[in-house]
């Protein structure tokens, strides 16, 4: 693996190293503060006089080394920039064992990092976020992946307060004065960014018992009757999990804690999973397929860390893929396996498509990016790291064969348990399992950026392809020279001749080559990425296209909805024209799977919101193309659930309303959503659970304030925390005006919760006709935004600027954030005016296309 330029001053040295944290913390719930004293038993490898270990945002209140018995007193002083401290000693201290004791205090955050303050129902609550390195903001710390140790930890709390942390209690021990002392039994070896801790008045479901694990899930009062999918989800998962890598598990007990204010969707810490609401509690009678399927999701990526990430640990951010390829790929394995009818594979194609499209850009990373910072780090938590890797991941299981990739797997485990690792351990394991290349072929996908656009085209025989790779780009105006890249590609090609079909699998290594098919007779239609297997565009031959578009039916979901993806990504990149794609959205207006509806869905509203003028002809002869040719299939399938009809016509309804409703804002679908939108306010019951999300939205769009009004109150009393969030974001659907100023002065206050804050405002920039207002009022309040989101969600906001369309803005954005700069986002600045400037080109090149198509559609 690379190794790093330069050292980082965000890099510890490692000839001090932790063996045991005892950790006594003493959090004030009321007060909003905590203090505490640590015990760090080091080793030190050669005399030190000083000793520096990270610390942000405490203050150090006591500091000292205790030597064979004796005392010896340290000054500490900051090293803000650092977020670190620095021990002097009066006479350096000897090589061995020492421990460092440090007394210290800090207050309960509301950036949802470190130990943070959070509030539910009027109750106070304290939670952490130590990923990526925000342990240093609960106590002085080794804070970095690789200085693995064990923890002992004892919580002071008051009388109702639960304690949870990342072992089981071990005692608690009353102190007379309405608190008592909460002893947890020490962990295994442990890295700092997976230490959990929750205090408050949480409930327990009851224990579901896996062997001799106790799951349980901690939430706030009153959710204890919507927990029950969860621990279905958990126990599923930890059973499969366990026979996957033929180790129990290793955390002794499994609680998942509901919190109602997380930065990000769920965290691994071990033995104490932290989760966003939504992900945790859920009702039966009210969730949608989606949500019960994202949590089971979410679940079982979060247990997969347990062995993948927290036993076995990359050894710094670089490797962050390590953990979170395998994990992002393992959920979609367990639950597959555990709910086939949920078809976990075709909706892993959006990830891989929303992955395919980013890695396109000249301004992606290698799945191994070099991080010399914490900021640097916080930027790889994308989808090139977690769905780009997952891909990859895949692949290498389809090119080793199932058995061989989880035996390398196994072996990689029992190997380096509760150690770190790099990437070449894992291929070392690999390749001794299987016997075959794994090195050359793994690092070519994860040490460079981008990847291979496969062009097919009959290779001169009549059995044979001719198939030439070179790197893709979004960007058509990049280089010949930059396009030479080149893989080891896993080339699956599904074929059909007059007589029979199959699917041939091929290593390509060579920029072009020759493939030869076991056809006898000549090839009817050939498609190059076979169940949507591999991480790759493919451009078929002009021939092949139209045969292709004429035999749809003849492919599966998943390459149905690969082909829609790679036609659209092409057509940006100037490979293929813009009627290319329609002409495929066109064939495929009897289609009856949500996925390929969306996907289809998904390029239709690019169309609409960066190519065709808005409120111009095309604009609206492309919404009434989509109204007169997709119309009669939602006529057809109707509004309304018949008894026992089953999840696919569910789910392909809801499809078809966001396509006809979302992009083409029908008259009668919007007329519609608004009615069902009155009855569903009245009784819950009386919408289908998968249309609750598209008609709350749609509705919205042309509320007034007193919609607005209903929708507040609904989102104070909300029953589940899927609604409450359905209704909150929805907030920023709204285009009234006055709606509209009310959201953007939410934003700054309590009623929108911090992790929503950022969802918020990318909705609102994602809504047209306000997009220039909310672009207008996070320049003005900036600095209150800044300190309000936390760093992860900032980046997502820059992300989200290319919504508001006009080249100007990318002038505005570029200048805004060059004067505001935003170090975890400085990459997805890049992306972002990038996507500009293609947005820009495809909008040029395109719209002609389009309204010359529009054109020749008969009015049918």
């Amino acid at each position: 693996m690379p190794t790093a330029k330069r050292p980082s001053r965000f890099r510890l040295p490692t000839d001090v190293r932790p063996t045991e944290y005892d950790l006594h913390l003493v959090p004030d719930l009321e007060r909003g503060r905590f203090r505490g004293e640590v015990r760090i038993s080091v080793r030190l490898d050669r005399p030190r006089p000083a000793i520096v270990l990270h610390a942000a945002d405490l203050t150090i209140e006591r500091a000292s080394a205790r030597i064979q018995g004796a005392e010896v007193p340290a000054r500490a002083t900051p090293q803000r920039a650092d977020e670190a401290v620095v021990l002097r000693f009066p006479r350096p201290l000897p090589a061995g064992d020492a421990v460092l004791v440090l007394a210290f205090a800090g207050e309960l955050n509301q950036h949802l990092r470190g130990l943070y303050a959070a509030s539910a129902d009027g109750r106070r609550y304290a939670f952490t976020q130590c990923e990526a390195a925000d342990a240093r903001r609960i106590f002085p710390c080794f804070d970095e992946p690789s200085f693995k140790a064990t923890f002992r930890v004892a919580v002071t709390a008051r009388r109702g307060e639960v304690v949870v942390g990342n072992g089981p209690i071990e005692r608690e021990e009353e102190s007379g004065d309405g608190t008592r002392v909460v002893r947890f039994a020490p962990t295994p070896k442990l890295s700092t960014y997976l230490f959990a801790l929750a205090v408050g008045p949480l409930e327990s479901s009851p224990v579901r018992l896996l062997g001799t694990t106790p799951i349980r899930v901690w939430h706030v009062p009153g959710r204890g009757a919507m927990t029950e999918l969860a621990l279905d989800a958990a126990a599923a998962a930890l059973r499969r999990l366990e026979d996957y890598f033929d180790l129990p598990y290793p955390y002794g007990k499994l609680d998942l804690v509901a919190v109602p204010d997380f930065e990000a969707g769920a965290m691994e810490n071990a033995g104490a999973v932290f989760f966003r609401e939504t992900l945790l509690i859920l009702d039966p009678a009210t969730a949608s397929l989606p949500e019960r399927r994202r949590a089971a999701e979410v679940i079982a990526h979060e247990l997969a860390h347990m062995w993948y990430g927290d036993l076995v640990t990359m050894a710094w951010w670089d490797d962050l893929w390590l953990n979170e390829a395998f994990a992002t790929w393992m959920a979609y394995r367990v639950v597959d396996e555990w709910r086939p009818e949920w078809r976990m594979w075709h909706s892993f194609e959006h990830d891989r498509a929303s992955a395919l499209s980013l890695d396109a850009l000249t301004n992606t990373h290698p799945i191994y990016a070099e991080v010399r910072s914490v900021a640097e780090a916080t930027e790889n938590f994308d989808v090139i790291t977690y769905e780009k890797g997952a891909a990859v991941v895949r692949m290498l299981e389809q090119y080793l064969g199932a058995a061989a990739f989880r035996d390398g797997v196994r072996l990689y485990m029992r190997r380096h348990r509760e150690g770190n690792t790099v990437a070449a351990d894992l291929w070392r394991a690999l390749e001794e399992a299987s016997g075959r290349e794994v090195t050359r072929v793994a690092q070519a996908w994860i040490a460079q950026g981008g990847f291979p656009l496969a062009t097919l085209g009959p290779g001169g025989a009549a059995n044979t392809l001719r198939v030439r790779q070179e790197r893709f780009f979004a960007d058509p105006r990049v280089p010949a020279p930059r396009r030479r890249g080149r893989w080891p590609l896993p080339l699956l090609v599904r074929w059909r001749d007059a007589e029979r079909a199959g699917v041939e699998r091929f290593l390509v290594d060579k920029a072009s080559e020759t493939l030869a098919l076991p056809a006898k007779t000549a090839l009817r239609w050939y498609f190059g990425n076979a169940d949507a297997g591999g991480f790759y565009r493919v451009l078929h031959d002009a021939a092949d296209h139209t045969a292709l578009v004429a035999s749809l039916a003849e492919l599966s979901t998943v390459e149905r909805l690969a082909l829609v993806g790679d036609q659209w990504a092409l057509v940006r990149a100037a490979r293929a024209r813009a009627e290319s794609f329609l002409d495929i959205a066109d064939a495929l207006v009897e289609e009856t799977d949500h996925d390929v509806l969306d996907g289809i869905t998904g390029a239709l509203a690019r169309i609409d919101a960066q190519v065709v003028a808005p409120g111009g002809p095309e604009q609206t002869g492309l919404r009434a193309w989509i109204a007169r040719r997709f119309g009669p299939h939602l006529e057809r399938v109707g509004w309304t659930a018949a008894v026992g009809e089953d999840d696919d016509v569910r789910l392909r309804r809801a499809s078809l309303v966001r396509l006809l409703g979302g992009v083409a804002e029908a008259p009668a679908v919007m007329t519609e959503a608004r009615r069902r939108l009155e009855q569903y306010l009245a009784d819950r019951g009386s919408l289908e659970p998968n249309l609750a999300d598209p008609v709350v939205e749609l509705a919205a769009r042309g509320g007034d304030d007193a919609l607005y009004d209903r929708y507040l109150a609904v989102v104070a009393e909300a029953r589940t925390p899927q609604e409450r969030r359905r209704f909150l974001l929805t907030l920023a659907s709204f285009r009234a005006p006055t709606a509209v100023r009310r959201t953007l002065d939410a934003v700054l206050t309590p009623q929108i919760p911090t992790q929503d804050v950022a969802f918020v405002l990318m909705r609102l920039l994602g809504n047209p006709p306000v997009a220039p207002q909310t672009w207008a009022f996070m320049k003005k309040r900036w600095s209150a935004i800044r300190r309000r989101v936390p760093p992860l969600m900032l980046s997502r906001l820059v992300e989200a600027t290319p919504a508001l369309r006009e080249p100007r803005y990318a002038a505005e954005v570029r200048g805004f954030f060059k004067a505001h700069p935003v170090p975890e986002a400085a990459r997805a600045l890049k992306q972002a005016l990038e996507i500009f400037r293609l947005n820009a080109d495809l909008r040029r090149r395109a719209a002609p296309a389009v309204a010359r198509w529009l054109a020749r559609q008969p009015e049918r």
